[in-house]
């Protein structure tokens, strides 16, 4: 019997992913782009503009939060594009990113 793929409607995880950023902001005082990272139809993440108070390897914080307060189980992730900081979730159990 085969199994159906968890799905999300892009409304539905647009609006969590708007909320998580809120929070993560007000709690690490850092600063997002305005929107999220999307490349070949993936949600692959938010770019973190303003760094705050983190301290080092403080983005995988971010990253955790934002999966957290999203409801997304995954891994967080954290990489240096050039001068900006990609923050996101791999979300194997729905097969998006954020």
């Amino acid at each position: 019997m085969a199994i159906r793929a968890a799905t999300v409607s892009l409304d539905s995880l647009g609006k969590s992913i708007e909320k998580a950023v809120v929070l993560a902001g007000k709690r690490y005082g850092v600063g997002f782009g305005s929107d999220n990272v999307i490349h070949n139809w993936e949600i692959l993440g938010r770019v973190l503009r303003e760094l705050g108070n983190l301290k080092p390897g403080g983005e995988l914080d971010v990253a955790s939060g934002l999966a957290r307060a999203a409801g997304l189980k995954g891994t967080p992730v954290a990489t240096k594009i050039g001068k900006d900081i990609l923050v996101g979730v791999i979300a194997r159990d729905i097969g998006v990113r954020f």
